[in-house]
């Protein structure tokens, strides 16, 4: 694979009602069949608060009212021959939707819901997701600091 078009930025969407975060169980890879929240990549010219907007009304029909940065991650996965298949830059940002409908599931995810945050962690989540319910459920942010969780690397190494 060349190489020449890594790094992908992304963006995820940490919604949160009460207790409760939204999350979608991924259709497709890198996290196919994985717990993750909404997010996607940032298309070229578009600004990361703009695409947190449109990949959350896209994958749950919600429309977010403000966005602020809560985590930066790195995902970097190499496949079996020691090439590198997949390297992100997330950046999660908790989110403020304007009204707390019913989310709407749509072709790229498998299933939707809020779940409160222990139960969350029961399932099979993201490396990334999980980190961000541990950091919520200590507490954190308090006020709204940027997490930088380690780099999680698949094939090679793996950074705890």
């Amino acid at each position: 694979m060349n190489n020449a078009h890594w790094p992908k930025i992304a963006v995820g969407a940490v919604v949160l009602k009460n207790d409760e975060i939204l999350l979608v169980k991924r259709k497709y890879p890198p996290s196919a069949g994985l717990w993750a929240v909404p997010g996607g990549h940032v298309e070229p010219g578009e600004e990361l608060t703009k695409t947190v907007f449109r990949e959350l009304e896209e994958e749950t029909g919600l429309k977010a009212e403000s966005a602020v940065p809560f985590a930066i991650t790195e995902f970097i996965k190499y496949d079996d021959s020691g090439s590198l298949k997949y390297h992100y830059v997330i950046i999660d940002f908790l989110v403020d939707v304007e009204k707390y409908l019913d989310p709407v599931l749509n072709e790229e995810s498998l299933e939707i819901g809020f779940f409160k945050l222990e139960d969350a962690l029961k399932l099979k989540l993201t490396t990334t997701t999980r980190k961000i319910i541990g950091a919520l459920i200590r507490g954190e942010p308090t006020p709204y600091p940027i997490h930088h969780f380690k780099t999680v690397i698949y094939g090679r190494t793996i950074v705890k």
